[in-house]
């Protein structure tokens, strides 16, 4: 019988499989838009490129067919059967251009690294007009 050694150490590698998650968060998406949202919008480690085997899926959902109570919307688009983690910011159109017209930073991050997975395409130029009108310097 062998003995074991117990000064051994076994390392496990975690990767992540980009590819089926984005055809996962695309299919995701498509289905949120065609319920009635506007635009489904990955931003975060995963649209910028340096996820981790652990990142989750950021996504900007706007609908404006939700609930007013910010932690009730969420309920309407967790989904587990995915094979990522979603971490959804749900806001209402207005909501997501007085963002825009506000420069908040995740209207920035949206410009700049934002990808729209499904939806108004529309919506991401007005926030863009709104955004840059508000300050000039933010060129993205």
């Amino acid at each position: 019988m062998q003995e074991r050694s117990w000064n051994s150490a076994e390392v496990k590698f975690f990767k992540l499989d980009f590819e089926k998650a984005m055809r996962c968060l695309e299919e995701y998406a498509r289905r949120i838009v065609e319920r009635g949202a506007i635009a489904v919008i990955l931003i975060g480690s995963l649209a910028r490129g340096d996820y981790t085997a652990f990142s989750d899926a950021d996504l900007i959902i706007v609908s404006d067919n939700v609930p007013d109570d910010p932690l009730e919307r969420l309920r309407d688009f967790m989904d587990p059967t995915l094979p990522i983690d979603l971490e959804p910011r749900v806001y209402t159109r207005k909501e997501f251009l007085e963002m825009a017209r506000d420069e908040r930073r995740i209207i920035g991050e949206v410009l700049k690294y934002g990808i729209l997975l499904a939806g108004d395409r529309a919506l991401i130029i007005e926030a863009k007009k709104l955004y840059f009108k508000a300050s000039p310097k933010n060129n993205y």
